[in-house]
């Protein structure tokens, strides 16, 4: 006589509003982080150097500098618009944790830290090429490396703090009825395998009991 099995435990998910609210609140971080990280953000016209040509990481061969798109010297459009370019990302990026910690994890504490970690490396990841496409050559590899080591800090806190608040909502495990169904499945299933896959279903059914 075989006990019967446990039940798994519990997983959870969260809602989907605060998951983009805080996708958005990612995206406005990447969008200060690239800009408080770029090197210069004004588009006077290029000027001389006063190094040798071709030395500097904005000079270029003529001995100039390369401005940055115009778009970026005005601080809140430019701003805005890194965000709502970078949304997209984040909003995929946050789901795609969601869904993780959901499939993957069991219990609250574990969801929650799994969702974090997931959040944050994959919104500092996409920092590096979102800096490049939107501000060019004004942000050096290296402020852009430090660029994405600050989104990677601020990502984990908020996605910490966000999945820590939230009333996670546990998903419904199968009724009685069905997880005695499934267990009688599972008992055919093994008892073909000792003695052949030629028995009928009534007949495994049968000895199975």
């Amino acid at each position: 006589m075989t006990l019967p099995a446990s039940p798994p435990p519990p997983r959870v998910t969260w809602p989907v509003t605060p998951l983009l609210l805080l996708a958005i609140a990612l995206a406005a971080v990447m969008a200060w982080a690239i800009r408080d990280w770029a090197s210069y953000l004004d588009i006077a016209l290029s000027r001389p150097s006063s190094r040798p040509a071709g030395t500097g990481h904005h000079a270029v061969a003529g001995g100039t500098l390369t401005p940055p798109p115009a778009i970026a010297a005005r601080a809140v459009p430019n701003l805005l618009g890194i965000t709502l370019l970078a949304a997209h990302v984040t909003a995929a990026n946050v789901l795609l944790a969601a869904a993780a910690a959901r499939r993957w994890v069991s219990g609250r504490i574990a969801a929650t830290l799994v969702f974090a970690t997931v959040c944050a490396v994959s919104t500092a990841s996409a920092t590096i090429p979102l800096a490049k496409l939107t501000v060019g050559d004004a942000i050096s590899p290296g402020n852009t490396l430090s660029a994405a080591i600050t989104v990677l800090q601020y990502s984990f806190v908020l996605a910490l703090v966000v999945a820590a608040t939230l009333h996670p909502r546990p998903v419904p495990s199968p009724p009685e009825g069905d997880r005695r169904v499934e267990q009688k499945r599972r008992d055919q299933t093994r008892f073909r395998g000792r003695c052949g896959a030629d028995l009928s279903d009534e007949t495994a059914g049968i000895r199975a009991l």
